[in-house]
């Protein structure tokens, strides 16, 4: 991406929140000293941010976007109705539970705050991929068996909540574990272990799994 120039996915039935999305999006980036190109479709190649309504995805859609983050780390954000005060239905949507949520109802200044922190992440993210290979080197040879469990209900996508509710200990008990397993791995941010789970194929190789059962 060009400092100076992006191509932004917006897809959302909801004709007046994409437009008015859009226009906060344009008057930012312009701030910025950066054009903004503006897409409906969210197949386009170019575009390094995503906006997608949720009630529109489709099982295209989401192979799509995890296939893209599994090659190269992008902005990808859900639009939701309501707020975020109840994150436990998490666990129904478990392919799209590590993108970023927008909700309809979200001030314009706490939307952009979002929207700039993950570009933050993303920028970072690129600078520890562009590091030597050993230093992206992270074993899961020293995760206890507790906590690579773990990992696998985080690769469906499933809240903190769900996975103690489905391991039968507390939230807080699952919260400590990932604080491990981030540590061990070097981590410093959840969007690096989310990114890292796509990109070692945790995510596919959970769902190939599920095919078969």
């Amino acid at each position: 991406m060009r400092n100076n120039y992006i191509t932004i996915v917006i897809h959302d039935p909801n004709l007046f929140y994409m437009r008015g999305l859009t226009d906060c999006l344009s008057e930012d980036f312009s701030r910025r000293g950066i054009h903004a190109d503006f897409t409906d479709c969210a197949f386009n190649s170019r575009a390094k941010m995503i906006f997608l309504a949720e009630e529109s995805l489709s099982v295209a859609n989401i192979h799509y976007l995890n296939r893209r983050m599994s090659m190269r780390p992008m902005c990808i954000f859900i639009i939701k109705n309501g707020s975020s005060e109840t994150e436990e239905n998490d666990a129904t949507a478990p392919h799209i539970s590590h993108y970023t949520p927008l909700y309809r109802n979200q001030s314009v200044e706490s939307m952009l705050s979002v929207i700039n922190e993950q570009m933050e992440q993303l920028n970072n993210m690129r600078n520890i991929m562009i590091q030597p290979c050993s230093t992206m080197t992270r074993s899961t040879n020293n995760l206890t068996r507790r906590e690579t469990e773990i990992l696998r209900y985080l690769a469906r996508g499933i809240s903190n909540g769900g996975v103690a509710r489905f391991l039968q200990i507390s939230e807080k008990t699952v919260s400590a574990h990932k604080r491990n397993i981030m540590s061990k791995l070097n981590m410093i941010r959840p969007a690096e272990l989310n990114y890292w789970l796509i990109q070692e194929g945790w995510c596919e190789s959970i769902r190939t799994v599920d095919q078969f059962h």
